[in-house]
């Protein structure tokens, strides 16, 4: 699994990092601004994102509709402590699959990766029950 951290908090996102990694995802990169993100989602395909909507310079927020056309498959994840920012925002309710109140447990990131992981099993098996028609 792929996923990518997106955070200004160096403690939120080592966090998020080392949890990723004791779930073992095969990669995990981190961005600590919006212009970050957006770089590292230009070159990798991700299955898993968290995304803060309260950066410096370019918000959580203004990038979600680029992060999702960039990685339309992925589970895109609003980790914040201001989730009332995003509640009611058109972005959110058509970019973004969940949002996540701070601080964020690791029994909850667990869970959500682990869910990931099923989605995208899911997805594997949709496509070879399509491949099977041909």
């Amino acid at each position: 699994m792929h996923v990518l951290i997106v955070d200004d908090s160096a403690e939120v996102a080592d966090f998020l990092v080392e949890s990723a990694r004791l779930f073992e995802a095969e990669q995990v990169d981190r961005a600590s601004s919006g212009e970050e993100a957006l770089a590292f989602a230009t070159r990798t395909t991700y299955d898993l994102i968290t995304l803060d909507i309260r950066m410096p310079g370019v918000t959580g927020l203004d990038i979600l509709s680029v992060i999702r056309s960039l990685c339309p498959h992925a589970v895109i994840a609003i980790v914040s402590g201001y989730l009332a920012d995003a509640v009611g925002s058109r972005s959110v309710e058509s970019y973004a699959d969940l949002l996540i109140s701070k601080p964020i447990s690791l029994e909850k990131f667990k869970r959500l990766m682990a869910l990931t992981v099923q989605l995208i099993e899911v997805r594997r098996q949709i496509r070879e029950l399509g491949e099977g028609a041909k």
